[in-house]
C-alpha cells in the first residue's frame, strides 16, 4: 500500500505544480528573450497601460477632492444662510409676540422696535451680499 500512496502523492504534486501560475508565466518568459521584439512591445504595451491608470487614478483624485472643495463651500453657504434664516425667524417672533401683546395692552417701546427692524435690516443685507456672490 505505500508504493500505491507515494506514486499518488507524486502525481498530484506534479499536477499541481504544472497547474500553478508560477509554472505557466515561467514558461512564458522562458521563451521570450529581453531583446526580442515580442519582448519589447509587451514591456511597451505595458508601460502604456500602467500611465494610462496612472493618469486616470489621479485625474479621478483631482476630481474627487475640487467636488470636496466644492461642497465645503455650499456648505459655509447654507450655514451661513441658517445664520440668517435664524434671526428672521427670532425677528418674526419677536414681532408677533409684540403684536399680541399689543392686543392684550402691553406694547413695545419705539426703541425696541427700532432694535428689531435693524437687526431684519442688517440681515438682509447680508443676504443679499451672498445671493448676489453666488451664494443660496
Amino acid at each position: 500500500m505505500a508504493p500505491r500512496n507515494s506514486i499518488k502523492r507524486e502525481m498530484d504534486d506534479l499536477s499541481s505544480d504544472c497547474s500553478s501560475d508560477s509554472f505557466r508565466k515561467s514558461s512564458k518568459r522562458a521563451g521570450l528573450d529581453k531583446d526580442s521584439e515580442e519582448y519589447k512591445k509587451r514591456r511597451e504595451r505595458n508601460n502604456l497601460a500602467v500611465k494610462k491608470s496612472r493618469s486616470k487614478t489621479k485625474l479621478k483624485t483631482q476630481q474627487t477632492v475640487e467636488r470636496v472643495n466644492q461642497l465645503r463651500e455650499e456648505n459655509e453657504m447654507l450655514e451661513a444662510k441658517i445664520k440668517i434664516l435664524t434671526k428672521e425667524l427670532s425677528f418674526l417672533k419677536d414681532l408677533f409676540l409684540a403684536h399680541a401683546g399689543s392686543a392684550h395692552g402691553q406694547n413695545l417701546t419705539d426703541a425696541e422696535l427700532s432694535y428689531l427692524k435693524d437687526e431684519v435690516d442688517h440681515t438682509t443685507i447680508i443676504a443679499n451680499a451672498n445671493h448676489s456672490n453666488g451664494s443660496l
